[in-house]
This record gives structure tokens, sequence and C-alpha cells, in this order.
């Protein structure tokens, strides 16, 4: 409950606290005697991330910079192994734990939306009131151009402030909704998650993160659909899923020759990225097949960025906003190949969950696809936490609902 609420006032805190749940929930299977449970076998799809880390793990012999390697994949190795354990921890759980874990869950979520409204729609009096009071220097708070002072007194705080704290929503929304049907009150559970969902879509929309809105939307079709047909939201995500791992590069090179950066009519983060994203592909062509390393892109020199030929708009490299596109240019298409079979098998698996659980999976994985496509980068630890978090919740939503010595395989179904 905490870390959830926490994750939404400040969205790094995840890099801290996913570790720290990871370790809780292991030191509860090790005080039941239950350490086998851990040595699961492991699904195709973590075989296959496993595989695409080693991959760039490996890249460091053809990187300029071995060490950045090194940083940005075992970063991402560490929070992968964690959700793995975390995750096969939860689905072991003795139901009794697992709802009461569903329940923080939900609570702090709801917790977190409350806060993000008041400050949304109150300009951000929260934080305003506990800055003035802890008289925090103005030297601390990045960036400078968010606050604005009349002398020494913050006077105001830029809406765009809170942008990374609204990302966790679309990813963590629909999971919740899942545990509420195990977890709330008798004959209530419709009207909570109807009021988790409605609050929800209210602060994404009200807030100045335009990916999160746009994962909200394709997480909502994705609901529906699974819920119509789980096998055409299948379909439709493996379709998905293929188009943005594998044409990201003539896609977004595209945007920019029809110049949609150039229509007033377009969103200004939007006409950006078309330009930023354009940059980008432009240069992965140049190392198409194994890219130039991971965690390579942030060790280019920024210097080299340069002004987009009539437009207001700088090319800004070193950062894709586009993890499909990063992993194109860091890893080239074998890494752009292998992200895909992980995708697909993630997909394959949600889809054998059936009818009851598949609908809340497939809005998850839509609503994380997005994100990836539009909103920071694939190294950062507190980006890579949040979809551990989120994989973590589901599982918890997951065990919530089922009776104990239900075995997950044992709802899987061939498709």
């Amino acid at each position: 409950m905490v870390v959830v609420a926490v994750a939404l006032v400040s969205p790094r805190t995840i890099a801290v606290t996913m570790p720290i749940l990871t370790m809780f929930a292991l030191v509860s299977t090790l005080r039941q005697g239950r350490i086998e449970d851990l040595a699961q076998k492991r699904s195709a799809g973590a075989m296959l991330a496993a595989v695409m880390l080693l991959f760039a793990l490996g890249s460091a012999l053809w990187a300029d910079k071995p060490s950045a390697v090194f940083e940005s994949v075992g970063t991402a190795a560490g929070y992968f192994v964690a959700s793995a354990l975390m995750t096969t921890a939860i689905l072991h759980e003795p139901r009794r734990n697992a709802f009461h874990i569903a329940e923080g869950f939900w609570l702090g979520l709801i917790a977190g939306i409350v806060y993000l409204g008041i400050e949304i729609f109150s300009g951000q009096i929260i934080k305003l009131t506990l800055y003035r009071l802890l008289d925090v220097p103005r030297e601390w708070l990045r960036p400078p151009s968010f606050f604005s002072w009349r002398g020494n007194e913050l006077i105001a705080i830029s809406p765009v402030d809170l942008a990374r704290s609204i990302a966790p929503i679309p990813l963590l929304v629909w999971s919740a909704i899942l545990a509420l049907r195990a977890t709330a009150p008798q004959g209530r559970t419709r009207l909570y998650a109807a009021g988790l969902y409605l609050g929800a879509g209210i602060v994404i929309f009200a807030s100045e993160h335009e990916s999160s809105k746009v994962a909200f939307v394709v997480g909502t079709i994705a609901y529906l659909v699974a819920v119509w047909r789980a096998g055409v939201g299948s379909t439709l995500l493996k379709i998905g899923w293929v188009s943005a791992c594998l044409a990201v590069i003539p896609v977004t090179l595209a945007l920019h020759r029809f110049e949609l950066h150039t229509l007033p009519e377009l969103q200004y983060s939007l006409r950006h990225r078309i330009v930023i994203w354009n940059y980008t592909a432009e240069q992965t062509l140049k190392s198409p097949i194994i890219g130039i390393g991971a965690g390579m892109m942030y060790q280019l020199d920024p210097s080299g960025v340069k002004a987009d030929p009539g437009s207001i708009f700088e090319r800004r490299q070193p950062h894709a906003h586009n993890v499909y596109l990063q992993t194109w240019f860091e890893l080239g298409a074998v890494g752009a190949a292998l992200l895909t079979l992980v995708g697909l098998a993630l997909i394959e698996r949600l889809q054998r969950l059936g009818d009851r659980f598949a609908p809340s999976g497939q809005a998850t994985f839509a609503s994380a696809a997005v994100m990836a496509a539009g909103s920071y980068g694939m190294w950062q630890a507190w980006f890579i936490a949040m979809f551990a978090l989120c994989a973590s919740m589901y599982a918890v939503a997951l065990r919530a609902n089922l009776p104990d010595g239900t075995a997950l395989d044992t709802l899987e179904r061939p498709t």
C-alpha cells in the first residue's frame, strides 16, 4: 500500500522500493519453508528476456564504452530478476496473504490518485506548502524551469512537474480492478471498480502527461475487446506489438517526411518527438544489425545535436523517447527481434489464462506497450522498476482471485 501510494507521489522511489518489496516476498517464502517454489520453471517469455539481456551484455564487445553497457544491463537484469522472484513468490503465497496484499495495492493506488487529484486541481498546494515549510533551497529543485520564484519565495510549480507521477497509473489500474474483484466489499465490486477507473481517468486527463492519456485509452479498448473475445484481443495485441518492434524505423521516418512536425494542430510534445525520432532513426541506419551497444545512446556527444532545418525543434540526441527505436539504435535488428519474441510470448501466456483474467492482463500489456513508445529511456532505473512493479502487482491480483491449491498452470489452456 505504501509503495504504490508513494510511487504516485514520487515515482523515482520505485527504483528503491521494488527491491524492498522483493526482499519481503523472499523473506515470507523462506519463513514458510517454501524455498523450492522459487525454483519453478520459467515461462518462455522470461527465458527470451534473459536471452535478450545476455545479448545486450554481449554488446560490450563492440560498444565504445563497455562500462556503460555493464551499468545499463546490470540495472535492467537486477529488476528483471527481482520481478521474476517476487512474481513467483506471490503466486505461491497462501491466499489469505495475497488477499491482504491485494487490498493494500488498490488502497495505495486510490490514495495516490486522490493526492494527485488534489495537486492537479489546486496548483500543487501540498508540494508548495511542504517546500515552503522546509525552506527547500532553490538549487535543490530540478529542473529550474518548472519553479517560479518571487525573490526567495517559491510561488508556483509547473503542472509538467507531475507528469512522471502519472505514468504508473495506466500500468497499475487494470491489475487493481482485478484485485478489487476478489477483495472489495461483497456486492460493491463494480461500484469500487468504476470509481477507481473514473478517478484514474480524471487525474490522467487533467494532467500534462500525454503518453499516459494514450496508454489509458488504448488499455481501455484492449480491456473491452478482451472481455468480448480474448482471442481477438490477443491477435490485435500481437499485430500491434510486431508493428511497434519491427516497423518503428520506417514509420518514424515517414512521420517526418510527411512534415507532421510542422502541423500546429498536433500537440507540441508529439511534434518535438517526431523530430527526435526521425534523427534517431537516421542514426540507426548506420549500424542496423547489432547496434552501437546497450546504454551507448547516453554516451554520445551532446554537442553534435543540430537544429532540424525549418523547424523550431532540436533533433535532441541522446534521448530517443521510444523504447522500440532505442532498441534498434543500441541493439540493432537482433535486439528488436528478441524484443518482439519476448512480447509475443507474454501475450500468448496472458491469453491462456482465460476469459476471467486475460482482460486485465491484456489491458496492462497494451498500456505498457504504449508507455514504452513515447516516454523516457529504456535503461532508466525507475522506469524499468515501474514495469517490474506492474508485473508483480498483476501477480498479486491474480493470486488473490485463486483459491488455495490452484496452480497457475491449471488455468492455462492451449491456444
